[in-house]
């Protein structure tokens, strides 16, 4: 298949409660999406090992899954960068200040990708992160200059597994509308 497509990303806020038992629950919040994204980008970084006996590999592990996230959006604005990092935001005076003791929020992530199949049929991806959390954002200002250049935002974090096992989410779709309502409910979005 081809990608052809990324009309929209999102995510949604995790609130995970440690039980008396040492068990977590966790409670989504409402979801925002976006179609300020230019790429999306899960690199499996699962830890596996190898058991050798007699010149051979006897058993492999993939271990727990992980993964790293690079999510490069055209703009991100600050309420959501402080959203995302754990940082204040102060919408009167459109201003957010990170502190030390600064900790990011656990989200829900997914995109919706478009794709060709083989039989050059248009299908609709939604790959998603049961729990996610992303590093500060690095900010780079640029001068101007002669010809015209464009400064992203790149968001880099990490994906692991929830409380209930889960780690990422693959469905496929063959109506847009359906699409979209499979990626609203993902991210909590009520109508």
């Amino acid at each position: 298949m081809a990608y052809i497509g990324l009309p929209y990303y999102g995510y949604c806020p995790i609130t995970v409660t440690t039980n008396d038992d040492g068990t977590e629950t966790e409670n989504p919040g409402t979801g925002k999406i976006t179609r300020a994204v230019i790429s999306y980008a899960g690199e499996n970084d699962s830890d596996s090992s190898e058991l050798w006996a007699g010149d051979r590999r006897e058993q492999r592990d993939s271990g727990s899954p992980s993964a790293k996230l690079t999510i490069d959006r055209s703009f991100l604005s600050l309420e959501d960068e402080a959203e995302l990092g754990g940082h204040h935001y102060d919408a009167s005076t459109k201003t957010l200040e990170r502190k030390e003791t600064d900790t990011p929020a656990i989200v829900r992530v997914a995109a919706l990708g478009k794709l060709k199949t083989p039989e050059r049929k248009l299908v609709y991806r939604l790959i998603g992160y049961y729990r996610a959390s992303f590093d500060p954002v690095s900010d780079t200002l640029n001068t101007a200059t002669k010809s015209v250049s464009y400064g992203t935002t790149k968001l880099n974090g990490a994906a692991e597994c929830n409380c209930d096992g889960n780690f990422e989410k693959k469905q496929e779709f063959d109506d847009y509308a359906k699409a979209l309502a499979g990626l609203k409910a993902f991210l909590n979005i009520k109508e």
